[in-house]
């Protein structure tokens, strides 16, 4: 799915992109949202392009392994005749965390996009989205009980902030480090959103990834 969600993306730039050079990125994230405690293991696919030698625009999309967590829930009986008509069950709650990335890098100390070492800075928006899903534990019949509290559905973030990191330039091609701190400005569930979404997804994420690029020419 990641790979769909991005190819797209870079071929549409690389066909605007001839005679220019365009990096492509791979490398493996983390993403902490503060407030919920969730850490998300992510992978990182995307393209930088410079504008110059000091300033380039950077997409990306990435995608999470799910994050599950063990807990409780009341079952409730649908009929009146069933018993008992309120039963306590084991659940796994789980989040994925997919997203697209974009925005734009400004190297400020050390040496450019092509050369060497150097830090950079920059602003960033993210456009993510959170899938929640419950899973019962144990013997559960669903035709005779409704669980309560049950998480399912999705929910819509729209993000900014800023980023800042580190590249090192050799022959191979390029090692970055970045980390990024942004605020969901727009927040939105799905129609079938339900349960404690609070608990699982935050308006403030703090993220950390590390990467290879390789360059191209055109």
């Amino acid at each position: 799915m990641k790979t769909k969600i991005l190819l797209p993306i870079i071929a549409v730039i690389v066909s605007f992109s001839l005679n220019a050079q365009v990096g492509l990125m791979i490398g493996p994230g983390l993403n902490y949202g503060f407030g919920s405690g969730q850490l998300f293991k992510t992978l990182n696919l995307g393209v930088e392009i410079p504008r110059d030698e000091n300033a380039s625009i950077i997409v990306r999309a990435y995608a999470s392994l799910k994050n599950n967590k063990m807990d409780s829930t009341y079952a409730e009986a649908k009929e009146l005749g069933t018993s008992p008509s309120v039963m306590t069950i084991g659940v796994k709650n789980g989040v994925t965390q997919f997203g697209i990335q974009g925005g734009t890098r400004r190297y400020f100390i050390g040496s450019n996009f092509d050369y060497g070492f150097g830090l950079y800075g920059g602003t960033v928006f993210d456009f993510s989205l959170y899938r929640l899903s419950t899973k019962p534990m144990g013997t559960f019949d669903a035709n005779a009980y409704t669980l309560r509290d049950k998480n399912e559905g999705s929910v819509f973030l729209l993000s900014f902030g800023l980023q800042g990191g580190a590249k090192k330039q050799f022959a191979f091609g390029t090692l970055f480090m970045d980390v990024s701190l942004s605020y969901a400005i727009v927040a939105a569930g799905s129609a079938k959103l339900s349960g404690n979404a609070n608990s699982q997804v935050s308006v403030l994420n703090f993220g950390c990834s590390i990467g290879y690029r390789k360059d191209l020419f055109f």
